[in-house]
């Protein structure tokens, strides 16, 4: 199967310019990088070697999203081979911090980390609230480039991510 990357490989700024590099196993007669939530956001190449570079040079919060990237080997109607989805993070240093609760007896750090401490196998919930409209609250484990869950924001700004039955590894700075 293909693979997707970014470069740079964390979420990138507002303005920013960002590669998504679609790697391929064989040479294609077409590539597609298609937004999933968008699936009429698709971009093109054709004829193909092994590696299919899509490049947003200003980005904007439309840009954020899961991205796929797939090809065929004939120009004629066949299968699209499919690579996993990469989500693309596209911050804005504009918005305020949110705040950040822990729901659980625990540690908890003054600013916008709260480190994790607590008896294991029970659940922890971490809130974090912003008023800002059309954002979406990513929650992040210091040492792990990816985020440990995503969240959109319910009516009041608020994300409450869940972590179940907690174990030593859980522990941490989020």
């Amino acid at each position: 199967p293909p693979s997707l990357s970014l470069h740079p490989s964390q979420g990138v700024s507002l303005g920013d310019t960002v590669t998504l590099r679609c790697h391929l196993p064989q040479l294609a007669a077409r590539v597609r990088l298609c937004q999933e939530e968008r699936f009429i956001s698709c971009m093109y190449k054709h004829q193909v070697q092994n590696t299919a570079e899509f490049s947003f040079v200003s980005t904007s919060k439309e840009h954020a999203g899961t991205y796929r990237c797939q090809y065929q080997v004939s120009e004629e109607w066949g299968a699209w081979q499919k690579t996993d989805p990469v989500e693309l993070v596209v911050t804005d240093s504009d918005l305020p911090p949110p705040a950040v609760s822990l729901r659980q007896e625990g540690c908890v750090e003054m600013g916008t980390n709260v480190t994790l401490c607590v008896e294991t196998r029970t659940n922890v919930t971490i809130q974090c609230r912003n008023k800002d409209k059309g954002t979406s609250f990513l929650l992040h484990k210091d040492g792990c480039s990816a985020p440990v869950q995503r969240q959109d924001p319910d009516g009041a700004g608020t994300a409450s991510f869940t972590l179940l039955a907690v174990t030593l590894a859980d522990s941490g700075t989020y």
